[in-house]
């Protein structure tokens, strides 16, 4: 049993039995056995009482997002002891809990609670009803990390992905049927565009595809920057560009006279800083280059200086990612022995390599290598191994610490990956691009906390 350890409330009882004491001429108080009826007991007075609110939540599960029925819900500390069970939907409410701050205590058989999570700790008022923050825990079936969860199809060989945390959604890079003259009955033509999916797997719009006109001509990445809009690296030849759309989908022009993204060839990937910089792979050119907010060229580094990563890389520059402290990873396909993941700090600093292009063989070994991703809870490194048909992780040192994916079909295998992008939660999105889908994966398993099963 986990317990989310509760503030008892001892402080509280320390008062009531001093002031007993005072008001019973050095008699300390003593309610009825709570549990008895009887006239002695512990000395403990009773939660009905003392002031007190009503406590409302909800339990879901990690993995799902959906809620977990019959978990116990206590709060410590108090007596008699103060516990209810969720409902079929995850909910539960506590009635008669102290007025203090206080911390819950949850079980259910075969699940766990990850520290990660944090203490679910509530100010309960008096006479007021509170809510409790979201409690997610985890079943022991979804031990093995990165099972797969869930996929959304209907998709036509996707390829570039993001997700935008701030708003929860998911962007991929997907061809649309475009209708020429559907008065004609001529034929559809196969276009690129982006779809935008809540992370449960619902489409909630679709925009960019277009004929002649600011379209999309070999799109590969996208990015999403903190307010919602999206940037799509476009190698190919009628665009060579990175376009922009707004949180709503909108193309966004650039300025009359002005080119954004200046000196870049053939942009192979893009990604966002938390500052607002842009970092792009620059496959023809073989440079990452970094631009302002403004676009301009070149950003700087916190020292105010111009942000150029000490490297010097090749033609095989793919995949570009950031993580939350602004550090940069890139791939180089065809990077010397051992370079082919590499991580800047924030100054352009090389700090950390590892990888080769070679095989199939597990730990640094890639074939095709495409993207990667960062799990900012934990700074491990997921790397599309495209060629090989999985994904392999890394811990934040380029240590190897597991693999998934294979060639095939079924839920969990792959044709051709493309892509990857992790939430907040640390799901994982894979774009299967021969399999017309994105596949969602469950996070790696976080410490969890002492005694570890709910």
């Amino acid at each position: 049993m986990i317990e989310v350890i509760a503030r008892r409330t001892f402080g509280i009882v320390a008062l009531a039995l001093a002031a007993s004491v005072l008001a019973g001429c050095g008699k300390p108080y003593t309610s009825p056995d709570p549990y008895q009826g009887g006239n002695g007991g512990s000395g403990f007075p009773q939660v009905t009482q003392l002031p007190s609110g009503t406590v409302v939540g909800r339990v879901v599960d990690t993995r799902t997002g959906l809620g977990v029925t019959d978990v116990e819900v206590s709060v410590l500390g108090v007596m008699p002891a103060r516990s209810t069970r969720t409902n079929g939907s995850g909910d539960f409410t506590l009635n008669q809990v102290p007025a203090n701050k206080i911390k819950l205590s949850l079980f259910k058989q075969g699940y766990t609670y990850l520290a990660a999570n944090g203490d679910v700790v509530v100010d309960v008022l008096a006479g007021n009803t509170v809510t409790a923050p979201e409690i997610k825990i985890s079943h022991q079936m979804d031990a093995v990390p990165n099972s797969f969860v869930m996929s959304f199809g209907n998709l036509d060989r996707p390829r570039g992905l993001t997700i935008d945390d701030t708003n929860g959604f998911m962007h991929v890079v997907t061809r649309e049927s475009y209708p020429i003259n559907t008065a004609l009955n001529l034929p559809f033509m196969k276009v690129w565009g982006v779809r935008k999916f809540n992370l449960s797997g619902g489409l909630k719009d679709q925009f960019g595809a277009s004929l002649f006109i600011n379209d999309l001509d070999d799109p590969q990445g996208i990015a999403a920057d903190k307010g919602g809009n999206l940037f799509v690296s476009d190698p190919g030849k009628k665009s060579n560009a990175i376009r922009q759309y707004d949180l709503n989908g909108n193309y966004v022009r650039p300025a009359a006279n002005t080119t954004e993204f200046a000196g870049i060839n053939k942009p192979y990937d893009v990604s966002v800083l938390r500052t607002g910089v842009f970092g792009v792979s620059s496959a023809g050119n073989s440079q990452v280059k970094f631009f302002a907010q403004d676009r301009s060229t070149p950003a700087q580094n916190p020292n105010n200086a111009p942000l150029k990563l000490e490297t010097a890389f090749s033609s095989g520059l793919r995949g570009i990612t950031v993580d939350g402290n602004d550090n940069v990873y890139v791939i180089d396909a065809n990077a010397g022995a051992g370079k082919v993941i590499q991580k800047f700090d924030a100054y352009g600093r090389l700090v950390l390599y590892f990888g080769y292009v070679s095989s199939s063989r597990s730990g640094s070994h890639f074939s095709n290598p495409t993207d990667l991703a960062i799990d900012n809870r934990n700074g491990e490194i997921y790397v599309v191994d495209a060629g090989n048909n999985r994904i392999q992780r890394f811990n934040h040192d380029g240590s190897f610490l597991s693999e998934f994916g294979a060639m095939g079909q079924a839920n969990g295998k792959f044709n051709e990956p493309h892509s990857i992008a992790l939430d907040k939660d640390g799901f994982v999105y894979v774009s299967d691009t021969n399999n017309n889908r994105v596949q969602k994966f469950a996070p790696s398993l976080l410490p969890q906390v002492g005694n570890s099963t709910l």
